[in-house]
């Protein structure tokens, strides 16, 4: 028993440790590439396109942070026949960052939900109907920073999200995977 009780003070004398030594909040600017993986059939389509991302949050200790975002991934457009026209999401949500710090580098994985506002805009030769539903998504990636200073950071975003439309279009009804890969600057407070 007297062993148990040493481990568990010992784990919560490190916890203590990680919380006094990294405490801090934070805010995030990025932009970048987003990458679509839509099916375009036998017609063309534009897969990647421009996305940026706002964030702030609050690191607990070395391991763990909450961070809230917007984010907008851009559109991706497909020039097929029956299919014409353009799909685009933006997106507002909270994610948990689990990593390590390593002298200046920060490494994390990420994991939360989006409320997303995804829309179909046809174009006037399109088969399908434009529509816009708001769905709610898991959104997962991974996030890398060095830190130039004390307070300012450079950080690269990798976020991967599920973009569909509801009801029985074709189009898009299963979803794409949505790939980002966005380069920005963290400030610490």
């Amino acid at each position: 028993m007297r062993r148990l009780s040493m481990w568990l003070l010992a784990l919560a004398l490190q916890g203590i440790a990680f919380g006094a030594v990294a405490q801090e909040a934070y805010a995030v600017g990025s932009a970048g590439r987003s990458n679509w993986a839509i099916d375009c059939g036998p017609g063309s389509c534009q897969r990647s396109t421009s996305a940026w991302r706002v964030a702030a949050g609050y690191r607990f200790n070395r391991v763990v942070a909450l961070e809230a975002f917007y984010a907008d991934f851009g559109r991706a457009r497909s020039s097929d026949f029956l299919l014409d026209g353009s799909l685009g999401a933006t997106g507002a949500g909270v994610q948990t960052l689990i990593g390590w710090q390593f002298g200046d580098f920060d490494f994390a994985g990420k994991i939360g939900a989006a409320r997303m506002r995804n829309d179909f805009r046809a174009s006037p030769t399109s088969a399908y109907p434009s529509a816009a539903v708001h769905r709610n998504e898991l959104i997962g990636g991974l996030m890398g920073a060095y830190r130039i200073t004390p307070n300012l950071a450079v950080r690269l975003d990798v976020d991967i999200v599920t973009v569909a439309l509801d009801g029985d279009f074709v189009f898009y009804a299963r979803g794409s995977d949505v790939t980002t890969l966005m380069l920005g600057l963290m400030f610490r407070f």
